[in-house]
């Protein structure tokens, strides 16, 4: 019921930043970014939401039947069917527990599920919307005297029978979510990014056609993690980040097939959004405060460590350092850079004890967009748009800043 571009749910909440919408499928409460007009909202309605468009969406028979949500005033609640599990061994974690197979787990503070039901039975309870935890929804009341019984091809599994599975979003990592074919036309889920920041302003437009009336001599540049530069010919302020669309040349009746990816997408429909990483302006240069693990391995091998001679250690360390940053992808980390980071965590090092030794460390630096990110866009990310510039400093395990 939810996909990376449309997101389906129920309408339990809303503010000038986000939407709140509760997908029944996947029993979980997402958080979308409030690009629409707030006006026009309706609590407990169900929605198909994607950048800047927000349509009803017709609600499917077995939800209609078995979830009902309710709005009063700024309040929303749900009627729905739940369970909780009999009192057998084996099932002890699960005890007390109440459970709706499309709003997940319900608290029952006032513990009036188990004065009304017995274990495996299935009854109608109103919840209200009240998310804390790993929890969306309470329990206000019971309905008395009432047993449910849904056809089998409706009873979903529940936690503490042996089908259940349950959906757990999936961790990827930032190289995942990278277009590496820059010639193939991107497809609907890749023409949406819900992070890009301008990092150049008023440049020369190296797709500008003379002959082409309409054809813009200027642009801009943002960077999103899946596509690396984007040109955009409407206006964007330097440092600032945004959720947009993009146009793509490449699709349609008026296809370019052959054209290259930087020269076939622009970017549309910008929604400025607050920045996900610390980011400042310096001079018209964009600077990011980024923090990565520490991972020796990375900066130089075995064998050069053992060198006494930091002038020729520097020379040993490795070319194609680099750290992966989830929202500026590919960040590279130069040998002077490596070599600063490598002499603070060994100062820092020298006089613990094991195992404290091999506790790991965060590195705390600034991030600048690199000089040659035009050339380097043409192979992103087999080459990095940012490189680390300045080391700022390290954090121990427990996120303490230390002082070298």
């Amino acid at each position: 019921m939810s996909g990376y571009y449309v997101d389906y749910g129920f309408l339990c909440d809303f503010d000038s930043r986000n939407i709140y919408l509760f997908d029944c499928l996947r029993r979980r409460l997402q958080t979308i970014r409030n690009t629409y007009d707030s006006r026009k909202l309706i609590l407990g309605k169900c929605y198909s939401a994607k950048h800047m468009v927000i349509k009803e969406h017709d609600v499917e028979e077995k939800f209609r039947r078995n979830v009902k949500f309710y709005a009063h005033g700024s309040n929303v609640t749900a009627d729905t069917i739940a369970t909780m599990p009999e009192n057998l061994p084996g099932l002890e974690k699960f005890q007390g527990k109440i459970w709706s197979q499309y709003l997940g787990f319900l608290r029952d503070p006032k513990n009036k599920f188990a004065e009304t039901m017995c274990g495996d039975e299935l009854g109608w309870v109103n919840v209200k919307y009240a998310p804390d935890g790993d929890t969306v929804f309470e329990i206000v009341d019971v309905v008395q005297n009432c047993t449910v019984h849904l056809p089998k091809e409706e009873l979903l599994p529940t936690p503490w029978s042996p089908e259940y599975t349950e959906w757990v979003p999936p961790q990827h990592h930032p190289f995942a979510f990278i277009n590496h074919n820059k010639h193939r036309p991107l497809s609907s889920r890749q023409r949406f990014v819900s992070h890009s920041v301008c990092i150049e302003t008023n440049i020369f437009n190296p797709a500008f056609n003379s002959k082409k009336e309409g054809s813009s001599e200027k642009c801009d540049h943002l960077f999103a993690l899946n596509l690396g530069m984007v040109r955009t010919l409407k206006p964007a302020k330097i440092g600032a980040w945004y959720q947009h669309e993009v146009n793509e040349k490449r699709s349609g009746k008026k296809a370019i097939k052959d054209l290259e990816q930087y020269h076939a997408i622009t970017a549309s429909k910008l929604f400025e959004i607050e920045a996900p990483i610390p980011t400042k302006v310096v001079y018209g240069n964009v600077k990011f405060e980024v923090e990565f693990p520490f991972d020796h391995d990375v900066l130089e091998s075995w064998e050069n460590r053992s060198t006494i001679d930091w002038f020729q250690r520097t020379k040993g360390l490795k070319k194609d350092s680099h750290f992966w940053n989830k929202y500026l992808g590919k960040v590279e980390i130069y040998p002077e850079e490596a070599m600063e980071i490598i002499q603070i965590v060994e100062e820092y090092r020298l006089d613990l004890l094991e195992p404290f030794r091999s506790e790991p460390i965060t590195v705390i630096s600034e991030v600048v967009r690199h000089r040659n990110s035009y050339q380097n866009n043409k192979t992103y990310p087999e080459h990095g748009i940012f490189l680390v510039k300045n080391v700022i400093g390290i954090k121990d395990v427990k996120g303490k800043i230390i002082n070298v």
